[in-house]
């Protein structure tokens, strides 16, 4: 949107807080015609109406307060920059007064896409453009934001956290847009889920077909992916909620974990397998020597799964298996068991189907001391729009309709 620039958000926040076009113009420097023409060209945009002008000053609409509470989350993230940096150099710069948005859009899209030329064509800008925006940035905080090694240059730790703010800042906008479509009957935003191996078979399915049925012109996007690129995007604003293992400890202070289920691991095989022949899934177990000689499908070093099975084996006295596939996609493992000997280590609810049909087995009861929590993970002070807040009420129905069903089985 070509009116969404920060200052003149930082106008609207001045008039929102001040009431008056004329006391915000001493607040943020501009003239009081610039700033009510500001005003009214982002109402026209946002085809919303912002203010009331009365005799008394400004007086926010209800679509006013809603966009005016995301431009105050928006700047607190730039002013978190601002403390962060302070940190850094040992003085305060008021970047949210001084920083642009092309100073920050440029800044995240170098970081996201690795060089200056691919981020100018993102941006559909010049490469000097681009240039000068990094250098200005750079001066204006006071700190390097690049190493440069020839033609090479890796982003400072600085660079990555301002950008990690601006895109915060921007998100919040951008949700705030969201919220005023919202507030007028129109529920058409945008879910975007890291789904992690569990929550892709039933738990998340299930979640978005009630979330959908509810709000059918809702976009849901679902992203999979390793989990700390995942854990990066959520960080940054770029996904609003994974869904799948909670981590322990938490992997970041910016992250907040809520407990759904929990959900042990068992051993499949597929069904016509040597050492499924006559084994009672409900009463018998593999021995020690059978584990030993397995080949197996397991998740990747690290994950929660391949902890518990690591933790497993040690108290059967058993050495880490000779042969391993690492894995961490469901329909690729479900193919490897199909095909060959291998055992692979997956939750119940992720085989439910093909066990039902006759194609895999699972070998004995869960593992001792597997129990994984399974939950929502979001960025600390997240505020979900009416959308993401139904999804997120359907996460949890579902997820609670699973634990139960898990019970009684």
């Amino acid at each position: 949107m070509s009116s969404m620039k920060l200052r003149k958000l930082l106008a609207v926040q001045a008039v929102y807080h001040l009431r008056s076009a004329a006391r915000a113009a001493d607040i943020v420097h501009m003239s009081q015609p610039a700033i009510t023409g500001a005003i009214a060209k982002l109402e026209t945009e946002l085809a919303a109406k912002l203010f009331n002008r009365t005799s008394k000053g400004m007086e926010p609409t209800h679509a006013g307060g809603l966009f005016c509470a995301r431009i105050e989350a928006a700047f607190h993230h730039l002013k978190a920059a601002e403390s962060y940096l302070q940190a850094r150099r040992g003085a305060r710069v008021p970047l949210h007064r001084l920083i642009t948005d092309v100073h920050l859009r440029a800044l995240s899209a170098v970081i996201e896409v690795g060089g200056f030329s691919q981020a100018a064509r993102r941006l559909n800008l010049s490469q000097p453009s681009v240039h000068r925006a990094a250098r200005d940035l750079e001066s204006l905080c006071g700190v390097p934001l690049f190493r440069r090694d020839g033609a090479l240059f890796e982003p400072t730790t600085e660079a990555r956290e301002l950008a990690r703010f601006g895109d915060l800042a921007f998100n919040e906008l951008q949700m705030g847009l969201e919220e005023l479509k919202e507030s007028q009957g129109r529920i058409e935003g945008t879910i975007t889920v890291g789904a992690l191996p569990l929550a892709r078979s039933k738990w998340l399915p299930l979640a978005v077909g009630q979330t959908l049925d509810l709000f059918p012109q809702a976009q849901i996007r679902i992203i999979d992916g390793p989990y700390d690129a995942m854990l990066n995007d959520v960080l940054h604003g770029r996904i609003d909620v994974i869904l799948g293992a909670l981590r322990s400890p938490s992997p970041s202070p910016d992250i907040v974990q809520n407990f759904c289920f929990d959900d042990p691991l068992v051993i499949v095989v597929r069904a016509d397998h040597p050492l499924a022949q006559n084994f009672d899934s409900r009463s018998d177990k593999l021995l020690p020597e059978q584990l030993a000689d397995l080949s197996w499908i397991l998740p990747r070093q690290g994950t929660p799964g391949r902890l518990a099975f690591t933790a497993f084996m040690a108290g059967k006295d058993l050495p880490p298996p000779r042969s391993v596939i690492e894995c961490s996609s469901l329909v690729a493992t479900r193919a490897l068991l199909m095909k060959s000997e291998s055992a692979a280590l997956l939750s119940r609810q992720q085989v439910e189907i093909e066990v039902d049909l006759g194609l895999l087995k699972i070998m004995g009861p869960p593992l001792t001391g597997s129990k994984r929590s399974i939950g929502i993970s979001t960025r600390k002070g997240f505020r979900p729009t009416r959308l993401q807040d139904a999804f997120l009420a359907a996460v949890v129905t579902v997820a609670q309709s699973l634990a139960a069903k898990d019970l009684n089985s």
